[in-house]
């Protein structure tokens, strides 16, 4: 008996339209997957990761769209999982599965020797988000890369485009495609990253990943357990989930971010290691 399959749309949708949330909904996908529940996600652009993170896209346009349960977490100032929230609004049961990234085994293989090259335990370092609200400082990542390296811990940086910001770092690379950070990150001792895609991808391997918040609350990355989320508790508005006091100095760089100094995330790093 064929099983008519739940039909979503993230190509349109405003509120879930991140490359972090596309990785989040393949926990979503992969539970449904274990109780013989299709989900089909219409979506154009992303299709490199999409296929990574196993999601079967639907060419067909068409299909629920998010945007009210982004609009509910929004009003509920996100105190909950952010997956709660697009569970019940799908009225969704079945737990969460943690999904199998498809990482071609020739592709491992050249991650494993870029690792024995760099040594271990390598930590991985992404600075750059779309979002300025959620980057900590850049020149906190600059120092926090050339203290490890003072620790003799092995740490690269990775990045999108080129940024010039983080040149000034012991190791850098930039251009890295998709499928070979996946594998990278699979050989990692930990990720650090903001909160941004780099750490949603490396919640779904399942690596220890630090996440670095400052406007946003721990409950987004609620359904990857292996991601412990890092915040200042030196201002009272950490976490505001941008509402009230969120103001328009905070489109520059949320304070308290600038607040959770480095020599706080290294102490965090070296603990994780040991």
């Amino acid at each position: 008996m064929s099983v008519t399959p739940l039909r979503i749309d993230i190509e349109s949708y405003k509120g879930y339209s991140g490359l972090g949330d596309i990785v989040m909904l393949s926990w979503l996908a992969e539970g449904a997957r274990h109780v013989g529940q299709p989900i089909l996600f219409h979506r154009k652009r992303n299709l490199e990761l999409m296929a990574l993170c196993g999601l079967t896209v639907d060419p067909e346009l068409g299909g629920l769209s998010l945007d009210d349960a982004y609009k509910t977490e929004l009003a509920d100032q996100g105190r909950r999982p952010r997956l709660d929230y697009i569970r019940e609004f799908l009225n969704i049961t079945y737990p969460l599965v943690q999904p199998k990234l498809n990482i071609a085994n020739d592709i491992r293989d050249w991650a494993a020797e870029r690792v024995r090259e760099l040594g271990s335990p390598l930590v991985i370092l992404f600075p750059q988000t779309a979002w300025v609200t959620r980057e900590w400082p850049a020149s906190y990542w600059v120092d926090l890369a050339w203290k490890l390296q003072s620790e003799g811990i092995p740490t690269v940086i990775l990045m999108s485009p080129k940024d010039e910001r983080f040149t000034n770092t012991p190791v850098f690379w930039w251009g890295t495609p998709l499928e070979r950070v996946a594998a990278l990150m699979e050989q990692a001792a930990l990720v650090v990253g903001n909160d941004s895609f780099p750490a949603h991808l490396a919640g779904a391997i399942g690596v220890p990943t630090l996440a670095l918040l400052g406007p946003t609350r721990p409950t987004v990355f609620s359904h990857a357990p292996n991601v412990e989320c890092l915040s200042s508790d030196a201002i009272e508005c950490t976490g505001c989930h941008f509402a009230a006091p969120f103001r328009a100095a905070c489109d520059q760089g949320c304070q308290s971010l600038f607040r959770l100094h480095p020599e706080l995330v290294l102490n965090r790093v070296l603990n994780r290691l040991r």
